[in-house]
C-alpha cells in the first residue's frame, strides 16, 4: 500500500505511525460502532496489519493475542459472547451505567451534537450511519479521524493543505476525543471482563495521546523543511 505524504525524510517511527493509524482508527470504529459478528472477528484476526498496530501499545498486544489466538472451532462461541457483551455495555444504560457518547459522559445538553455536526460539515464529511448513532457517538468521532487520515495520505496536497488537515485532527483530539474518551475507557474497564473490550479500551486509551504527539511531531517536521515540501515531488511511504 502506497501513501502520498509531503516530501521529506521519513523516520521509521513516522512510517510505522503513518502506516498504522488509519487501520487503528478503523478497528476502533468497527468494534465500537456495531455488534461483533463472526466475519468481523475473523477478518480482524486474519489481518496482517494488526501486528504492526499492536506494537504501539500494551493494549494492542493484548487485543492481538485475543483476536489472532482464537481457534476456528471456538469462533462462533466467542462471537456470541462478545455480541452479548456489546449489547450490555453499549446499549443497556441501566447495566453499564454510561453511554458511548461525548455529551452524555460530559453532561452536555443534547444540542451539543450540533457542534459536532458543524465540525463534520466544515470538513466536508457526511456520515452514512448504520443505525441511530448520534454525531457524538464514539464510533462516529473515531471514524471522523479515520477519514481525515485517509485524506491526508492518499491525496496530493500542498504544504498549506497538509497543515490544514493536521490542524483539524489535532484540534479534534484536544477538544473532543481526549476530553472524554479516557474517562469512557476507565468506566468501560470497570464494567467488563471481556478480553475484547478490555483490549480495545486499553489500546484506545494509550493510542490517542500518542497519536496527538505524533501529529505534533509531524507538523514540526513539515515546518522545519518548508522548501522541501513546496518544491520536491512527493515520496511514497510503504
Amino acid at each position: 500500500m502506497h501513501m502520498t505524504v509531503p516530501s521529506l525524510e521519513v523516520s521509521e517511527a513516522f512510517k510505522r505511525w503513518l502506516g498504522s493509524r488509519g487501520f487503528i482508527y478503523q478497528l476502533f470504529t468497527d468494534f465500537f460502532g456495531r455488534k461483533p459478528t463472526l466475519s468481523l472477528i475473523a477478518q480482524w484476526g486474519r489481518n496482517r496489519q494488526i501486528g504492526a498496530a499492536a506494537e504501539m501499545s500494551e493494549g494492542g498486544r493484548e487485543l492481538k493475542r485475543y483476536l489472532c489466538g482464537q481457534k476456528p472451532e471456538d469462533l462462533l462461541q466467542v462471537c456470541e459472547a462478545e455480541a452479548a457483551e456489546y449489547d450490555r455495555l453499549m446499549r443497556d444504560e441501566a447495566v453499564a451505567g454510561f453511554k458511548p457518547r461525548e455529551a452524555a459522559l460530559l453532561g452536555e445538553a443534547e444540542e451539543f451534537c450540533n457542534v459536532l455536526s458543524d465540525v463534520y460539515a466544515s470538513a466536508g464529511i457526511v456520515f452514512k450511519k448504520c443505525g441511530d448513532e448520534a454525531d457524538d457517538h464514539i464510533a462516529i468521532e473515531l471514524e471522523f479521524m479515520a477519514v481525515q487520515h485517509e485524506r491526508m495520505l492518499f491525496n496530493s496536497f500542498s504544504a498549506k493543505s497538509a497543515m490544514e488537515l493536521l490542524d483539524i485532527q489535532e484540534q479534534f483530539l484536544r477538544e473532543h476525543l481526549l476530553l472524554w474518551i479516557p474517562e469512557f475507557c476507565e468506566r468501560l474497564e470497570a464494567a467488563t471482563n471481556s478480553p475484547l473490550y478490555l483490549g480495545l479500551s486499553r489500546m484506545l486509551k494509550e493510542f490517542l495521546p500518542y497519536d496527538l504527539h505524533m501529529l505534533q511531531s509531524w507538523r514540526a517536521s513539515l515546518e522545519s523543511a518548508p522548501a522541501v515540501v513546496q518544491h520536491r515531488p512527493s515520496v511514497a511511504v510503504v
